[in-house]
């Protein structure tokens, strides 16, 4: 949508225009799912999670000032939602914990081979179950930082615009959660089994 078109359904939606409305919630509705499929827990309340991204959208357009594309704005909702889910989730979840203060004193993980890498399971479709099963354990603002850059495709500027982040925090917290990752794979052994495939793949000609 060009900008012209984004500012008059902003006015239509604003001036109380229903098919308006309904063209913005047909138009965001797949990215706003998949983001709250992916970011939540309970896969039984993501429906209702994005209706929920949908109201406060609703509510809050008479206050969008147009600084960001309404799209990011409305990543930045339906990332609010879910972090305020994941919170009110967090004592029944299995987070793995992580001090920041004590970053550098954490042992290093030398994986250099593609198989033994985060980015190598993000793009194998039969590891996406382990991706998220392992993504389910870090801390919210992980497993939005490496959903957002990894499965939504989002760059670092985009990413701190949702988050509300400066690029050099989205960069340090993104290093953080992959090698918080990297931790997991190598615990559960799945690097040896990526390890595998990635030869494989190799040696086919």
């Amino acid at each position: 949508m060009d900008q012209r078109s984004e500012k008059d359904l902003i006015k239509r939606c604003r001036n109380g225009d229903r098919k308006a409305f309904a063209d913005l919630v047909d138009r965001y509705k797949v990215i706003v799912f998949n983001l709250v499929d992916r970011m939540v827990f309970d896969k039984a309340i993501v429906e209702d999670l994005a209706q929920e991204v949908f109201i406060r959208v609703y509510q809050g357009l008479p206050g969008f000032r147009g600084e960001s594309r309404l799209s990011t704005w409305i990543y930045r909702i339906a990332y609010n939602v879910c972090a305020a889910e994941l919170d009110r989730a967090r004592h029944r979840a299995d987070f793995i914990s992580i001090d920041e203060g004590e970053d550098e004193e954490r042992p290093r993980l030398d994986l250099r081979d593609a198989g033994q890498d985060p980015e190598a399971m993000f793009s194998r479709i039969d590891f996406r179950w382990t991706i998220q099963r392992l993504l389910d354990r870090l801390p919210p603002r992980y497993k939005a930082i490496l959903t957002l850059f990894y499965l939504e495709e989002m760059s670092y500027e985009e990413i701190g615009e949702i988050m509300k982040l400066p690029m050099g925090t989205v960069k340090t917290h993104l290093h953080r959660a992959k090698q918080a990752l990297r931790d997991m794979i190598v615990e559960e052994g799945l690097w040896k089994e990526m390890a595998s495939g990635y030869s494989a793949r190799q040696a086919t000609p």
